[in-house]
């Protein structure tokens, strides 16, 4: 059973606008049936933009850079050691503000479908 993954080997799904995200642990990479956790990069400038997820609650945390968090409800200024906690079905978006890149740790309860069985390097 394979219990740790070393993200420095996980290639990242870029996406657009600018940004990288990585599948971590899954039911694919670790067994993980409940949740799936990954880390996203956004390049300066650039956004995650906005989407909400019907089924899964989602978690984020911000390890490095500064944001903007955008719901309906209004905006949160983001920075390094912050925890984001979104319902299902909650549109969000979040901007890089910073002048760095900006590094968040995501997880997903239950996992989404696509993160069910995908491995992290795929």
């Amino acid at each position: 059973m394979r219990y740790v993954v070393d993200s420095a080997t996980v290639e990242g799904v870029k996406k657009i606008p600018t940004r990288v995200s990585k599948l971590l642990l899954s039911e694919g990479t670790v067994g993980a049936r409940g949740f799936s956790m990954g880390q996203n990069v956004t390049a300066v400038g650039s956004q995650i933009p906005e989407h909400a997820h019907e089924s899964s609650e989602e978690g984020m945390y911000i390890v490095s850079g500064q944001g903007r968090l955008i719901t309906e409800e209004g905006e949160e200024e983001l920075r390094a050691g912050m925890a984001i906690y979104m319902p299902p079905g909650v549109k969000h978006s979040i901007l890089n503000t910073g002048d760095e890149e900006l590094k968040l740790i995501w997880v997903y309860s239950p996992p989404l479908p696509q993160h069910r069985l995908q491995n992290s390097n795929t």
